[in-house]
């Protein structure tokens, strides 16, 4: 759940929830790779999707999950971690992990993580050793991805989002609903915290940089108008953030090219940042070229296969949304429908 944007149009979202239907007609049919869409749904209405879009063909599948299983994957999705040909997906409203089928959207089972199990992120080690941040047990479940069992519990900051791994540790952001400032460093041999990490204000966002270094994304201050955050990056092995890249207009998720550029969101949009000298183009595509209602991105990737990086338009966040296709210098290309608040893109090969 993009946290700021949720604090705006709580009340619209709940308040306006029968504004969309589904209209969707397409046939079940299998798939073998394209891009696939989380989408959010509306707050506590129960109507996650999952959307796929085939660049060869051009072809949507709107509702991916639905018209293979006959029902809704739950409220409020989050994030999936693609392993072995399967999505595991993070239903944070409905408590649960949603393990499905990417060649057809069937259903192959699911963790249920109990009461307040609010997933968020995960990651997959192998076949035996999975993880998933959960928001309001201040904790990192360990779970086995194939038998669909939760193996234990590691205590870690107050409402962790993102996660990363790198030198067999994971790196666990809390995000303290905007007021931490940590990230949780768990060694996967003890199964236990080893060190805790200072970053900027608010982070909720991780991954890994080409040089094998944690990137956390810290959306600074929501209540600040300037929303001075940034990326920081920690050496995994020394376990210090050896640098940082400070900006306004609360950055957020991102997305990273193997030439060592970021695209990221902000509040004015598409930013830019070449990370070897550090360039950041604040503006690099206007938030009213993604959505002419309020000029916000609400997600992003990058194709590195086709050069072309992927922006959610979540439109009035009560309506079907649209992903927005540009080329990597900017120019808009094309665009295909999705569910309600497209908030997470992920390329399958």
């Amino acid at each position: 759940m993009k946290t700021k944007i949720l604090l705006i149009v709580l009340f619209v979202s709940v308040s306006f929830y029968s504004c969309s239907k589904d209209n969707s007609t397409q046939p079940v049919q299998q798939v073998t790779k394209g891009v696939f869409v989380i989408n959010e749904g509306l707050y506590l209405q129960n109507n996650s999707e999952i959307t796929f879009y085939d660049p060869a063909t051009d072809q949507t599948i709107t509702n991916f999950y639905s018209q293979k299983n006959g029902k809704i994957i739950g409220d409020n999705a989050n994030s999936m971690f693609i392993f072995d040909n399967k999505g595991y997906v993070a239903v944070d409203g409905s408590n649960k992990i949603e393990i499905i089928d990417l060649k057809d959207g069937s259903s192959l089972g699911i963790i249920d993580l109990g009461q307040n199990g609010s997933p968020r992120e995960i990651f997959i080690l192998n076949s035996n050793r999975g993880f998933v941040t959960s928001f309001s047990k201040n904790s990192v479940i360990e779970f086995n991805p194939t038998n669909l069992t939760i193996t234990r519990e590691i205590p870690v900051g107050k409402y962790p989002e993102g996660i990363a791994f790198a030198n067999f540790k994971l790196f666990v952001v809390n995000s303290d609903l905007g007021n931490g400032n940590t990230v949780s460093v768990i060694d996967l041999n003890s199964n236990s915290v080893v060190k805790t990490i200072q970053v900027g204000k608010n982070p909720r966002f991780a991954g890994i940089s080409n040089d094998n270094r944690v990137i956390v994304g810290c959306s600074g201050d929501f209540f600040d108008a300037k929303g001075i955050g940034g990326y920081y990056f920690i050496d995994p092995v020394n376990l210090s953030a050896t640098d940082s890249i400070l900006l306004t207009y609360h950055p957020q998720d991102y997305a990273l090219t193997k030439d060592n550029f970021m695209f990221y969101i902000n509040d004015k949009g598409i930013g830019k940042i070449n990370l070897t000298n550090k360039n950041v183009d604040t503006v690099f595509i206007n938030g009213m070229t993604v959505n002419d209602i309020y000029g916000i991105a609400y997600s992003i990737a990058f194709d590195e296969l086709n050069q072309k990086l992927y922006v959610g338009n979540p439109k009035n966040f009560t309506q079907n949304g649209e992903v927005k296709i540009f080329d990597r210098n900017g120019n808009y290309l094309k665009k295909f429908d999705t569910k309600i608040n497209p908030g997470a893109i992920y390329f399958y090969r």
